[in-house]
């Protein structure tokens, strides 16, 4: 029987594009299956009641200058390309919605990786329904319909599912992963993730 991970990330994440670049390596190690299970990263940081993006940064480390910097040399050492989007000028709660809507058309995971490398790898200028429909497209999924469903009530519903998921199994921030109810988070746990996969199957 396959073990089930599940990948909380949202589209508008340096670290979630880092991670989700690592997937294949986490089901290349056997008998595993990421579930991607995208959402809204300030809602589920709101659900949780804590946020270190509220009002002045609590630390060097969330001011968006290094966490730039830092993310570029994590690329470097995956061996990806990294480009800074244009941040204003994207509508990421809408990206992140079309994500979530990209379930309920088809591959989830071949429409979300579509959307990162978009956004990540080329440095995108803006992110519009134009631009979210052909990325659906090209990754194999009905893109009009897709888009069509971004603000459908049953999109949102599922999104609220989610959150209360991620918030029931811990999660407090993205990228998380979940498995065998334990939590690791950030790109940087994913060494710590694969080695807990590699312990159980062994």
């Amino acid at each position: 029987m396959a073990r089930i991970v599940d990948f909380y990330y949202a589209i508008g994440s340096r670290y979630c594009y880092l991670a989700q670049s690592q997937v294949a390596q986490l089901e290349a190690l056997g008998n595993v299956v990421v579930r991607w299970r995208p959402l809204l990263s300030e809602v589920l940081m709101r659900a949780r009641g804590l946020t270190p993006f509220q009002d002045k940064a609590v630390s060097v480390q969330y001011l968006p200058e290094y966490r730039s910097e830092d993310a570029a040399r994590w690329a470097a050492f995956y061996g990806i390309p990294y480009r800074e989007p244009e941040w204003p000028a994207i509508d990421w709660r809408r990206v992140n919605l079309a994500a979530v809507a990209a379930a309920r058309v088809g591959d989830v995971a071949a429409c979300s990786r579509a959307l990162f490398a978009f956004a990540f790898g080329l440095g995108a200028k803006a992110i519009g329904d134009g631009d979210i429909a052909r990325l659906a497209h090209e990754a194999g999924l009905d893109g009009r319909r897709l888009v069509a469903l971004i603000d459908d009530a049953e999109t949102m519903a599922l999104h609220q599912r989610n959150i209360a998921d991620a918030v029931a199994a811990g999660a407090f921030g993205v990228p998380t992963f979940v498995v065998d109810d334990e939590v690791f988070w950030g790109n940087d746990r994913l060494i710590l993730l694969q080695h807990h996969l590699r312990q159980a199957a062994a």
